[in-house]
């Protein structure tokens, strides 16, 4: 947990038990009514924060983000341009359906014991490792938030993408594709995120079809993730190990796999450049984050370091997603 994370999380925590000595009071006096039940909904939503925590800033925010620049696009990826102010007005519907989305696939990802006992070593905070919930607890979780993710994509998009999330979650953690092969586990990851990134556009775009060039760029940042999303697994190769994973740094040995990803990074960068015709600034801020990214992950190679350089890909990623906004 990085410094600004562990600050968060304490903060919250504080202020949870901080609003329980003023709650009870008010309980004692008022009855256990309104108060308790608010007291509870503070501990319920913290719980469901913990689980979706780790991929706020490498799912939730890029995917959004992905989304906008896709409406901004003009004709690049879908058929209808949308103005800024329109983009920019559907920003909290987008964010809030790739979180929906995202969070029974957390907690379908946390709630099975192999899960938690990896969990216990990589991150012992989640809420099954740390006690705040149990496994029955996860899946009654779980079923409403598939629901609601339904509910809401019938409201404002993304369907399609709900129904392959579904399938995608099931071959990840229900038929153990993540634990049997590390291209079965980067494969599922890589549809994963053009899943949400589709998604996040649709939303974003009122439900807009995807040009033919769209659709290649779907297929093109689908190939860029399979073959360097191995990069999020360095950090968690102790957990992994005792789970008894084939990720990529396991199978191939962690050297190789860096270099895999070092080499793979900026080939991309040059490659999507050359797709969408870009090669002002907007080329040379991608392939400087590329070439960073390449950099540390051969020489920075401690575990803080890895969910650091696991960040900048992040970024670099989104980088790549300016692309068609720089082509338009």
């Amino acid at each position: 947990m990085d410094e600004h994370s562990y600050t968060l999380h304490r903060s919250l925590l504080t202020m949870s038990e901080q609003l329980k000595g003023p709650i009870a009071k008010a309980s004692q006096q008022c009855g256990p009514t309104i108060l308790d039940l608010l007291s509870w909904m503070m501990e319920e939503l913290y719980t469901i924060w913990l689980f979706t925590r780790s991929d706020l800033k490498t799912i939730v925010i890029p995917q959004t983000i992905f989304g906008i620049l896709g409406g901004l696009s003009q004709a690049n990826l879908t058929q209808e341009h949308q103005t800024a102010a329109q983009a920019f007005r559907r920003t909290p519907l987008v964010a809030l359906w790739v979180w929906i989305i995202l969070c029974p696939f957390n907690i379908d990802n946390q709630r099975r014991e192999e899960s938690i006992q990896e969990d216990k070593i990589n991150r012992p905070w989640r809420p099954l490792p740390s006690g705040r919930a149990d496994p029955e607890k996860a899946l009654r979780l779980q079923l409403v938030f598939h629901c609601l993710a339904l509910l809401y994509s019938f409201t404002v998009g993304g369907v399609h993408q709900w129904v392959t999330g579904i399938i995608l979650g099931w071959l990840y953690n229900g038929f153990g594709l993540a634990d049997r092969s590390c291209i079965g586990k980067n494969a599922v990851n890589a549809m994963g995120y053009v899943t949400f990134a589709m998604g996040a556009t649709s939303v974003a775009t009122s439900g807009s079809t995807f040009t033919a060039k769209g659709l290649q760029w779907f297929a093109i940042l689908g190939a860029i993730i399979l073959t360097t999303v191995q990069i999020q697994d360095l950090e968690d190769v102790d957990g992994d190990k005792a789970r008894g994973r084939r990720t990529g740094p396991l199978v191939l040995g962690d050297r190789l796999c860096r270099w895999t990803i070092a080499i793979l990074v900026p080939i991309w960068t040059l490659g999507a450049s050359f797709f969408w015709d870009v090669w002002d600034w907007q080329m040379v801020g991608c392939t400087t984050l590329g070439g960073y990214v390449a950099w540390r992950v051969l020489n920075r190679t401690d575990v803080g370091h890895d969910k650091v350089t696991f960040r900048f890909w992040n970024v670099w990623l989104v980088s790549l997603y300016l692309l068609p906004l720089s082509a338009a």
